[in-house]
């Protein structure tokens, strides 16, 4: 029990009181935790178009070299 504490009743306030407390915090880190899976999120469609433009050049070299040779 927390110091100066004479009864069950004042406990069980401080006890609330404390959860309430921790709730605010849980609601903010929740929020955070959101903000970081929405841009988790962006980095993976970014990647996802840097790879599909690094795997289109060697495709676009292929189809010009044989092109030129078909000539």
């Amino acid at each position: 029990m927390p110091p100066n504490s004479k009864s069950w009743n004042e406990y069980r306030k401080f006890v609330v009181e404390k959860l309430e407390g921790h709730s605010g915090n849980f609601d903010e880190v929740f929020n955070r935790l959101r903000t970081i899976e929405v841009e988790l999120a962006k980095l993976k469609i970014r990647a996802g178009v840097w790879g599909l433009c690094a795997g289109a050049i060697p495709i676009a070299i292929t189809i010009v070299v044989w092109l030129i040779v078909k000539k």
